[in-house]
């Protein structure tokens, strides 16, 4: 593992040129910051949370959750603190911070009650920041994609229908992409969380629980590029890494589904190995180069996270709930 993090660290300062000039380097940087955190060394990923989120007026939801819990780790209860702030006011709900077993110890501290208190006026803030009329057509032709994607995936009872229905989705998500999606990224940027806000339970009828991401303009276009379609918007999607609007992990995803499904017809390129993983093992040091490039860490990294994840599984088994969290299964 510390050989890949010294690749990783080798190409990184090789390709971090105009450092904070945009959200690649943010997301580099946020990348950095998770392999210390799997090499233990909390207390560099803590200081290194701080350098970056000085920096940046957006960050994102997931990596403040992640900080905070770090800082939680090494008992640093100041900068727990901050980071549980700048958490909330990217739209972290105070429910989802007591449900997380290592951000319920702060209610411990004498400082919680003074959170507590900020609490209301930080989320009014982000409330108010959320563009409401842009995240209710995001809201409406999400439901549109729900609505043949539950015919064709949750009712069992269809399955003389479900390939009649799968024509009908694929041809209602082609055209909700091309003639709803499509334009409005270009005129406002990817409906990420930057602009209509993280998806939680009171914005969605659909949403049963809070989350610390924004999916739903990406769970479409992922419904779309499962069959094959051209790769005429990906320059477009790309363009969104750079200005905040969309992660790096979901533009790569996408990719990942243009190479499994439309490989030999429309994509002609690599796998990003984020969702799909190439079969073939001598693209790995290009695939690694792609990755780096727009904000990722190297495959092996990626893996690592992967295996992390199941083992937090089976310690949670155990009665060890206390994993810093990288959303892959329960670590």
């Amino acid at each position: 593992m510390k050989n890949t993090l010294y690749l990783y660290f080798f190409i990184l300062s090789c390709t971090n040129s105009n450092s904070q000039s945009n959200y690649i380097e943010y997301h580099k940087g946020a990348r950095l910051i998770e392999s210390h955190i799997l090499d233990s060394s909390y207390v560099k990923a803590v200081k290194l949370y701080e350098d970056l989120f000085s920096t940046y007026d957006f960050v994102f939801a997931e990596d403040c959750f992640r900080a905070a819990q770090t800082a939680v780790f090494i008992n640093d209860s100041v900068n727990s603190f901050l980071f549980l702030e700048r958490a909330v006011n990217q739209g972290v709900t105070k429910e989802t911070i007591v449900n997380d077993s290592i951000l319920i110890d702060l209610k411990k501290m004498k400082d919680w009650s003074l959170f507590e208190n900020n609490y209301d006026s930080i989320r009014d803030k982000y409330i108010a920041a959320i563009d409401w009329d842009l995240r209710q057509k995001i809201n409406k032709i999400y439901d549109l994609d729900q609505k043949y994607r539950d015919k064709h995936e949750l009712h069992p009872w269809n399955f003389l229908w479900r390939p009649f229905i799968w024509i009908k989705w694929k041809k209602t998500t082609k055209k909700i992409v091309e003639n709803e999606l499509i334009p409005f990224i270009r005129k406002y940027g990817f409906p990420n969380e930057k602009l209509i806000g993280i998806d939680e339970a009171s914005f969605h009828h659909k949403q049963n629980i809070d989350h610390i991401k924004s999916n739903y303009a990406f769970m479409i276009l992922i419904h779309y590029f499962s069959v094959p379609r051209t790769s005429d918007f990906n320059n477009l999607l790309l363009s969104q890494i750079k200005s905040g609007n969309i992660h790096p992990r979901q533009y790569a995803s996408l990719i990942d589904f243009q190479a499994k499904c439309g490989k030999e017809k429309y994509y002609n390129g690599l796998y990003y190995n984020e969702w799909h993983r190439s079969k073939n093992e001598n693209e790995l040091q290009q695939i690694n180069k792609n990755r780096i490039k727009i904000g990722l860490e190297l495959f092996e990294a990626h893996a690592a996270k992967y295996k992390r994840g199941l083992k937090a599984c089976q310690e949670k088994k155990k009665g060890n709930h206390k994993h810093i969290r990288f959303w892959m299964f329960c670590g």
